[in-house]
């Protein structure tokens, strides 16, 4: 499946999802590109009992507000629900399961390889955010099999330790 558009945008979290309301406002056609399943995904695999350190109303995105006490403090969970409800109330193009392989040039326009088919775009956006790697030092394949070792990447719960 091959799609031409004028901008477009490798991530559709938080970064994401407000570049793509101004897009929409100017009426650039665009389109958001993004690995998970569902939009907030991200954040829901997260550990269970993560809670944004910004009110809501510092953690909300243009254009729309986060239900809720506005010094009050998100979970994870209700911010995926709220990434999911901002896609579905501005109606913003967003295309899930998709796993950017290559992002080249192509004579004035870029080419975004994907596992989808190939996307091309008069500009792109770069909006995965930090941390999409776990960052393991070299010294952890040293040690024993006895030590217990857990990233932070797949923590969810205290009784894991």
């Amino acid at each position: 499946m091959n799609k031409s558009v004028d901008v477009a945008v490798i991530g559709a979290g938080q970064a994401g999802l407000a570049v793509a309301y101004y897009l929409k406002k100017r009426g650039i056609s665009f389109l958001c590109i993004d690995r998970n399943e569902a939009v907030g995904d991200a954040w829901r695999h997260r550990y269970d009992s993560l809670v944004l350190f910004t009110p809501r109303w510092y953690s909300a995105l243009p254009g729309r507000s986060l239900e809720g006490d506005p010094n009050g403090y998100p979970s994870k969970d209700e911010i995926a629900d709220y990434l999911q409800a901002y896609v579905t109330d501005f109606d913003l193009p967003v295309q899930l399961g998709t796993s950017v392989q290559a992002l080249e040039t192509a004579g004035a326009r870029y080419q975004i390889r994907t596992d989808q088919g190939i996307i091309t775009a008069n500009q792109v956006v770069v909006a995965t955010g930090p941390f999409q790697r776990p960052a393991v030092p070299p010294l952890a394949g040293g040690l024993s099999a006895s030590v217990v070792q857990l990233h932070s990447s797949v923590y969810r719960r205290p009784e894991q330790l």
